[in-house]
């Protein structure tokens, strides 16, 4: 998690103030996002079952009673810290695609993806996520890995973008979403985690979407 259990204390704000009052205006924008940070750690660290409202507000340096203001119950809480979590993931992955190609852009996406789904803080996530999803039903939609209906929709929309797509006109664009999603992210992301026949190294993380990309590239000629 970026700035929070990677980085312990990257994302902190100062201790609130003991006389009370409402904080600072620019402390105030940061609260929300630091506290679903702190809510996180916790629940990652801690379990749901093991994680109170009093704790999160200590660690989070505010009071327990802003903590239901905001976001209304433990419940609640989670599912925001979880949603805030994968949005900054997938943001960066949006943000960072190249121009060029489509196989450079598809490329882009499953390797970044790759890595971010092997860090250990996504590992705790999931976790996270696959309790709730036995013991609290309807709280949240457990997802093979974090983010993966959100990337399967990134991957269609730069396949949809794409001038050699729009004019190939023969796949189900979100057919072959899913299956680029799969063949590229959650098959190595298995033999790395799971099987431990595949190395969690840069150069073997790349060397296996290449030469996917150029099987792939042999039934989609677009992505040569």
């Amino acid at each position: 998690m970026r700035g929070t259990i990677n980085e312990p204390g990257a994302r902190r704000i100062p201790p609130r103030d003991p006389k009370g009052g409402r904080p600072k205006q620019e402390l105030a924008a940061q609260l929300g996002a630091h506290i679903l940070d702190i809510a996180l750690e916790r629940f990652v660290a801690d379990g749901f079952e093991g994680t109170s409202m009093d704790r999160i507000a200590a660690a989070a340096n505010v009071s327990k009673r802003t903590l239901y203001a905001r976001f209304g119950s433990k419940r609640a809480l989670v599912v925001a810290s979880i949603e805030q979590y994968t949005s900054r993931e997938l943001g960066s992955i949006e943000a960072a695609i190249p121009n060029g190609s489509l196989r450079r852009k598809i490329g882009h996406i499953a390797r970044a993806m790759l890595d971010i789904s092997l860090q250990q803080d996504v590992v705790g996530v999931e976790t996270l996520i696959y309790w709730l999803t036995e013991h609290k039903p309807g709280l949240i939609e457990a997802e093979p890995t974090i983010g993966a209906k959100a990337v399967i929709e990134l991957i269609q929309s730069v396949l949809q973008d794409a001038p050699e797509w729009r004019m190939s006109g023969q796949w189900d664009t979100a057919e072959v979403a899913r299956f680029l999603f799969d063949a590229l992210i959650t098959i190595p992301r298995h033999r790395i985690l799971r099987r431990n026949d595949m190395k969690n190294t840069k150069a073997t993380k790349s060397e296996y979407i290449d030469k996917t990309l150029d099987v792939l590239a042999s039934g989609l000629p677009i992505l040569r």
